[in-house]
């Protein structure tokens, strides 16, 4: 590797601890995907971010250009994070355009998972002209619907057979809708 002036952070660690210091990570990176069943974006970025790290330095190519592989690497997740948040109020946007290409480009799914958190769940649906065609999908998710009554616009409170009650948040756009179930 050639010798910089100016060394970055991650030269110094590499330099004092080799590259077993930034492969300790990648076991905690996959456990937490595994652990979670989730792909979470910072933890992609993460495992994309140290491979890069590792990479650089077995290859020239990789060496030479590493500054501007890693900048046009965190522009372009900063930049597809920050569109999904401030148009879709999602910000893992792998997921987005996951779900985006199973419902409306490829068809191949009334419905497709977006996002989990502990009380609710996020699936992105084929945009249907009435919202009983939204509600016989989310039927395929939840179970059988007994009733469901509007508590303000595009929030439904839902009862199902099984006597449980959920609350369904619908964010209507112009080729899909976002449906988020608080389950509680």
């Amino acid at each position: 590797m050639a010798i910089y002036f100016n060394k970055t952070w991650e030269d110094k660690l590499y330099d004092k601890y080799g590259d077993k210091f930034f492969l300790f990570f990648y076991p905690f990176a996959l456990y937490t995907i595994i652990v979670e069943r989730y792909l979470h974006i910072l933890v992609f970025d993460g495992l994309v971010y140290i491979t890069i790290i590792l990479l650089r330095h077995k290859s020239n190519f990789l060496n030479f250009y590493y500054r501007r592989i890693i900048t046009i690497f965190w522009m372009i997740t900063l930049l597809f994070s920050a569109i999904t948040l401030v148009l879709f109020e999602q910000e893992n946007y792998l997921y987005m355009a996951k779900a985006y290409i199973e419902c409306n480009v490829l068809e191949l799914k009334e419905y497709s998972f977006v996002h989990r958190d502990k009380d609710h769940l996020i699936y992105m649906i084929k945009k249907h002209n009435h919202n009983e065609d939204d509600f016989k999908v989310i039927e395929n998710l939840v179970g059988k619907i007994d009733s469901y009554t509007l508590i303000k616009e595009n929030k439904y409170e839902v009862n199902l057979k099984n006597k449980k009650e959920i609350d369904i948040e619908f964010s209507n756009y112009e080729h899909f809708t976002l449906i988020d179930l608080d389950i509680y």
